[in-house]
């Protein structure tokens, strides 16, 4: 079986390289540091799930990456991760209006990478398994 590839969408050059570290051994790791740079590399390779991060060069640009992804054809079905920085007040918030987040799930920074990878690989499963 072909490993799996997980797209990392962070501003953050430290954060992108210490999670790229940790992903690397059960993953093939894409990086990109903005949504500009993730749409050029969807464009040409289909990542088995995105991990992205809310706030980059500006404050939703996460939240717009995902929502143009989710109405693309193209990538609709691929599972995307956000992170974010933001308080706990800011999970407990986006997890009410979830309706308004295109995303499959939302972790805050920094993530527990025992969890992180369990979620990767559960959406992952669900989206090969049709669901």
């Amino acid at each position: 079986m072909a490993r799996r590839t997980v797209l990392i969408v962070d501003d953050d050059p430290v954060f992108l390289e210490a999670l790229s570290a940790v992903l690397k051994n059960e993953y093939e790791v894409l990086q990109a540091t903005t949504g500009e740079d993730a749409v050029g590399t969807l464009a040409e390779q289909r990542p088995d799930l995105i991990v992205l991060d809310v706030m980059m060069s500006y404050p939703s640009e996460g939240y717009d990456l995902a929502r143009m992804l989710k109405n693309r054809e193209a990538t609709s079905r691929i599972p995307i991760i956000m992170l974010t920085g933001v308080s706990k007040m800011f999970e407990a918030r986006s997890r009410v209006e979830g309706s308004y987040m295109d995303c499959d799930s939302f972790m805050t920074k920094p993530p527990d990478f025992d969890k992180l990878r369990e979620t990767i690989n559960s959406l992952i499963e669900r989206t090969e398994a049709g669901g």
